[in-house]
């Protein structure tokens, strides 16, 4: 399964699509009209040769009515003439064979002129004797050579109404009328495919229309939900004293160390919501604990570590802000267990939170805060170390300390425009090709 942008899918990969479905569609449709046009090219050289017998008997009930004789009589005259007993533009009987229950052959007559006369002899001698009743006819259709035939078999009906014997023949489809019969069929067939086209071609412009309204409505859904990630984001920075920046860095730390580690496109997308509304629960923190300059209380810090109950009561309100739970909710849990709210340990933590884990720690020792200065990069990353294994993941702080110098380098510290552009990369590289994609 692929994944495409929308705009792309709209302008480019759906007119693939419809161009495939519409011959796949022809195709099945000209296979099952073929099949169709096939039987009905095999009912009518059936009916053929049935029309055929029944004139061929036609001509045996005149002879009896003329001379006043039996069917048996009447027909050895029919066959015994020098003309070929039934000649239509459409085909001719090449052979006809009379026979009697015993089954013993009464007569037999054969137009010799035509091809492969000895194989129709021999085919029909290959057949069963066949007994129809008086109100049946048993007919199979088959092909000799380049040509079409009917084995059409029937009861011979005397003068009171009894079956004197039976009567077979083979029936040959002239050439022209086959060729007239499978045109038909190829016409039909071209003129089925031709109405699934014609119908593609008018529903493609409808189609187009409604994706690029849907691709529409889905940028205007995303801008949408990514404005109330911006304006939740600044609402937890001003409440907290802060500024966007701080949520900026972290959610670009973070960013980078998804990277490194290979998360999917899904996960770095939780990653991000999470990193950005991490504190989101501070909003229902009162003032007096969220802003005091010094260290909090033991009773101080037990409310101020509900914020994160709170968040995630927050964000639980919104199906697309939900996915940021794991972070919010588990970003204060520590790898070796006496984290809060829940005190998980090891990999029972989402490898999100672990990662914002060491993301937001770096921030917070390499930033300026009221009652400290920002740690050089040598200093915090000794503070990091120190909490290996017990604070963080050891496999995250790996992956962060091949890139922690480059990132302190470039965010580390940093305020306005240059990381709000970047964070914009960020959202366009895994919103743009996650929310607003379309996977076929």
């Amino acid at each position: 399964m692929k994944t495409y942008p929308l705009r792309k899918f709209v302008g480019r990969v759906l007119v693939v699509r419809l161009g495939l479905a519409a011959a796949s569609i022809s195709l099945v449709v000209g296979l099952i009209t073929s099949g169709v046009q096939q039987l009905q090219l095999e009912r009518e050289v059936a009916d053929l040769g049935q029309r055929g017998l029944h004139s061929l008997l036609d001509k045996a009930r005149f002879v009896m009515e003329q001379q006043q004789t039996n069917a048996v009589t009447a027909l050895l005259d029919v066959l015994g003439r020098g003309d070929p007993p039934v000649v239509y533009r459409a085909g001719r009987f090449v052979y006809v064979q009379f026979y009697n229950h015993g089954p013993a052959v009464l007569a037999e007559k054969a137009a010799d002129d035509q091809p492969d006369i000895d194989r129709v002899k021999a085919f029909v001698a290959s057949r069963p004797f066949s007994f129809p009743g008086s109100a049946e006819g048993e007919v199979q259709t088959t092909t000799i050579g380049d040509s079409s035939y009917v084995l059409v078999s029937a009861p011979v009906v005397d003068r009171g109404g009894g079956t004197a014997a039976f009567i077979r023949g083979m029936f040959a489809v002239s050439p022209q009328e086959l060729a007239r019969m499978r045109r038909a069929m190829v016409r039909n067939t071209l003129l089925a495919i031709a109405i699934v086209v014609a119908v593609s071609a008018v529903l493609y412009p409808v189609i187009i229309r409604l994706a690029r309204r849907l691709a529409d409505y889905s940028t205007h859904l995303l801008d949408a939900n990514l404005e109330t990630l911006s304006v939740l984001g600044s609402a937890i920075a001003q409440r907290d004293s802060d500024t966007d920046a701080h949520n900026y860095r972290v959610t670009l730390y973070s960013t980078r160390i998804g990277e490194a580690l290979g998360l999917t496109a899904g996960q770095m997308r939780i990653l991000i919501k999470g990193s950005f509304l991490h504190d989101l629960g501070k909003l229902g923190i009162p003032d007096n604990i969220l802003l005091k300059p010094s260290r909090l209380d033991p009773q101080e810090f037990s409310v101020m570590k509900t914020h994160v109950d709170k968040g995630e009561e927050i964000v639980r309100r919104s199906s697309w802000l939900s996915e940021g739970i794991d972070v919010i909710g588990h970003h204060h849990e520590k790898f070796a267990g006496g984290g809060y709210p829940h005190g998980l340990t090891g990999e029972d933590i989402p490898i999100t939170a672990r990662i914002f884990a060491v993301a937001d720690v770096f921030d917070a020792l390499t930033s300026h805060r009221p009652y400290k200065k920002p740690f050089n990069f040598e200093e915090t990353m000794a503070v990091l170390e120190r909490d290996r294994g017990a604070h963080f993941d050891p496999l995250v702080l790996d992956a962060f300390g091949k890139i922690a110098r480059e990132l302190f380098d470039r965010y580390a510290g940093h305020v306005g425009a240059d990381l709000s552009g970047e964070l914009s990369a960020v959202v366009v590289k895994y919103f743009s090709a996650g929310m607003e994609t379309l996977r076929y």
